[in-house]
């Protein structure tokens, strides 16, 4: 196995770190735990979203009639990325809630959009530049 076989997944490793370390610093400035904690909880958080987002939010699209087949991920419709940005604005402010107090569980949900706003918002910008 070269280098070269590796770049693709290195590439897109490195996305979603970055897109981790802007969420970590999201929940860092609404003092939820230090930076390194704040981190973890964004990687956790992050990758219970995204199998979430695979396997439910793409069964239900698909039952609304959105053949999840034929997109490629850069090619989606903005209603379908609407429902998977809101999708994963619930499910994480969900899980953070864990992570608040729960007296804070408004600041959990907006924590939350603030969180994917700002990732999909770099995601968006990556994506646009890199053609």
């Amino acid at each position: 196995m070269s280098i070269e076989s590796l770049t693709p997944f290195l590439i897109i490793f490195a996305i979603f770190l970055i897109a981790f370390l802007i969420e970590a610093l999201v929940l860092y400035f609404f003092k939820l735990k230090k930076f390194w904690a704040s981190f973890g909880i964004s990687v956790l958080v992050n990758l219970v979203s995204l199998t979430l987002i695979y396997y439910v939010a793409a069964a239900v699209l698909h039952a609304l009639g959105y053949d999840m087949g034929k997109y490629n991920g850069l090619n989606l419709q903005l209603p379908v990325v609407a429902f998977l940005w809101w999708f994963s604005v619930v499910v994480e402010g969900l899980l953070l809630c864990f992570f608040f107090s729960r007296h804070e569980l408004k600041r959990a949900f907006i924590a939350s959009i603030l969180m994917n706003f700002l990732s999909m918002l770099f995601l968006y910008a990556f994506i646009i530049n890199s053609h």
